[in-house]
């Protein structure tokens, strides 16, 4: 197309749509129109709304208003009535709980105690509200005698219920690791709840603690006749009689310096008794602890269980210084071996003391020093009795009257190492008595150290008294064989029951210190044998005898000849004779000592028998040759036995 019709076209299309706009504008503009209208109308529709609306708040307020004093006048009127039935409640109280409490908490501790707590409340209320009212003094009187009642009614159940252990159960405690087996707590489960419940409300709302005396005073009292029980029990199980088991197996040392005991005044060692009430008090209290906390509130548990033990701890204090008592009539009459009869009270204190400690833990230091002084208290008498055997092993007098007429063992040396072995048969317990003098920590080499010190101790006082009570004797020799034979018995007796080995801890070269003692002795002994050489010697003078030829003597030689064996004979008889009568318990010694002096003699005596035998030296010649060298060995073997 050419540019004219182009644009002609172009111009048309523009027109059209111009035409189109215009139209829609229109339209538009209409639109506009009708929505001002509704705009309008819908304007003055609100503004009438809005006019009610003002004129319904102003109808509606009031009655709003009006309304909510209402409900709140109601409230208030439910108050009113609420706290007038309050009132009227504690008003109803006390004829209400009357017939409770005349009745008695007696199987029905929870409805009693429920109706003590609605007279707490109603004394409380009436206090403050009207206190000159008659009604708060028939709610405090009614509250007092219902306290009361309460009171009783515990201490009556506890009593009821509260019953000495058997004997028989108490053992089985004692045999139980256990300590807290329920099954020892022995009051029945709806008791221990009452009491309880009583206990708590006693303590506050009550606010009284008589019930803490009435449990401590009835626990504590059943625990003695538990313990006391028990030890009647252990003496009437004993099989022999006490004085003839607890009689020492040897007499005591030396005579008493104090004034004699009367008889009646002599105290019964009851030693089993004491060790099974020792035993059953540290597992009692212990029960008594676990039954205590599940009755009495937490406040007074220390101060009621330490009420508790008091009289029991005593009773075995006391028990336990009747023993120490014995021990000091023990020093009195030095009667030192009865000493051992106390050994297993003293070891089972120490063996029960953790248990004790462990359980008394928070009590008074008057409680729990109680057993740690009984134990010291044994400790420093037995180191006295001890110290006074020492001494009297020392001090033994020297009277000829009370030497062995044989030279054989005194009765010091044997009651001596007797009650030596008995120590070391218990090295725990006398060491450790020893060593309280001196140690606050006792290991066991301390204590067997204590216990070898004082071994060694009494050994030297015991040989000295033994050499000073050996210038008894007028002859020497038969001093040398009573030391040889109380020496040999000294070491004898520390080989048995490992004596030595104890004794070696503070003296090593013990048994080699003895044994050359014995050697000494036996030396000293055998010099009363030398004068048997000059009689064998075959000289004059130190010029020997030559026999003739013909078997002639010159007779100067012939009178000395004569002389040697007129004097052994004379001699060795009355050796024999006397040594025959002296005492060498040791077989041993005894054949050694006999072999010595055949030794010295036999040889000897049969050369000098057989030279001169065939020799014309006297005419009667079996007046000299009274003994053959068979017959010399035959007497030899005489001495130290008074029978042969």
């Amino acid at each position: 197309l050419s540019n004219m019709e182009q644009t002609q076209k172009r111009k048309q299309e523009i027109e059209t749509r111009l035409a189109e706009e215009k139209k829609r504008s229109e339209m538009i503009k209409e639109n506009l129109e009708k929505a001002d209208q509704l705009t309008n109308s819908m304007v003055t529709i609100l503004n009438h709304f809005d006019e009610r609306l003002h004129k319904l708040e102003d109808t509606i307020l009031p009655v709003h208003r009006k309304t909510k004093d209402l409900q709140r006048l109601q409230d208030n009127i439910e108050k009113t009535l609420t706290s007038l039935d309050h009132v009227i409640g504690y008003h109803h109280v006390a004829n209400d709980v009357e017939p409770v409490l005349r009745q008695g908490p007696s199987r029905q501790v929870d409805k009693y105690l429920h109706s003590m707590e609605r007279l707490v409340k109603a004394v409380a209320f009436f206090s403050e509200n009207n206190p000159d009212s008659p009604e708060l003094n028939t709610v405090n009187t009614l509250f007092s005698n219902g306290k009361d009642g309460l009171e009783k009614e515990f201490q009556a159940q506890l009593s009821r219920h509260t019953k000495p252990m058997p004997p028989l159960k108490v053992e089985e405690l004692i045999k139980m690791e256990n300590k807290e087996d329920e099954s020892f707590i022995h009051l029945p489960e709806k008791t221990v709840s009452d009491l309880s419940q009583m206990s708590e409300w006693l303590s506050g709302p009550g606010n009284s603690q008589s019930f803490v005396k009435a449990y401590s005073d009835i626990r504590s009292n059943n625990l003695i006749k538990t313990l006391n029980g028990m030890s009647d029990h252990i003496k009437g199980n004993s099989n022999t009689n006490t004085n003839d088991e607890l009689q020492p197996p040897y007499p005591g040392l030396g005579k008493s310096s104090h004034a004699p005991i009367a008889e009646e005044e002599l105290i019964e060692l009851e030693v089993d008794p004491f060790v099974a009430m020792v035993s059953a008090c540290a597992k009692l209290i212990v029960v008594e602890q676990d039954m205590m906390q599940s009755v009495i509130p937490e406040k007074y548990r220390r101060k009621v269980f330490d009420n508790i033990i008091t009289e029991p701890l005593e009773t075995v204090e006391q028990t336990g210084t009747k023993i120490v008592e014995y021990s000091k009539q023990c020093i009195a009459r030095h009667d030192h071996p009865s000493i051992v009869n106390v050994f297993p009270a003293i070891k089972h204190l120490k063996t029960t003391l953790p248990a004790y400690q462990d359980a008394l833990k928070g009590v008074s230091e008057k409680n729990r020093l109680r057993i740690p002084r009984l134990i010291a208290e044994l400790d420093s008498v037995g180191v006295k009795v001890l110290e006074d055997f020492s001494d009297c092993v020392k001090s033994d007098p020297e009277k000829e009257s009370n030497m062995p007429k044989d030279g054989t063992v005194h009765e010091l040396t044997s009651n001596t190492m007797l009650f030596l072995q008995q120590l070391a048969e218990n090295v725990e317990i006398v060491g450790g008595m020893l060593a309280s003098k001196f140690e606050s920590q006792q290991s066991i080499q301390i204590i067997r150290s204590c216990l070898a010190k004082y071994i060694g101790q009494v050994l030297g006082a015991l040989k000295l008294n033994l050499e000073n009570k050996s210038r008894v004797y007028v002859d020497l020799f038969l001093a040398a064989v009573f030391l040889l034979n109380n020496y040999h018995f000294i070491i004898t007796a520390l080989n048995r029951h490992n004596l030595l080995a104890l004794a070696q801890i503070a003296t090593p070269e013990i048994e080699r210190f003895y044994k050359e003692f014995i050697e000494e002795q036996r030396q000293a002994y055998m010099q009363c044998w030398t004068k048997f050489d000059s009689y064998l010697n075959n000289d004059n003078k130190g010029v020997p005898i030559q026999v003739q030829p013909g078997g002639k003597l010159k007779d100067k030689d012939k009178q000395v000849v004569k002389d040697k064996f007129k004097s052994f004979n004379n001699d060795f008889e009355d050796l024999v004779k006397t040594h025959q009568q002296w005492a060498m318990p040791s077989s041993d010694i005894k054949k050694e000592i006999r072999n010595s002096v055949k030794s010295r003699i036999r040889s000897a005596y049969s050369e000098l028998h057989e030279k001169y035998r065939m020799v014309q030296f006297t005419k009667n010649i079996d007046k000299y040759l009274k003994y053959t060298p068979e017959s010399v060995v035959e007497n030899i073997d005489k001495l130290f036995d008074q029978y042969a």
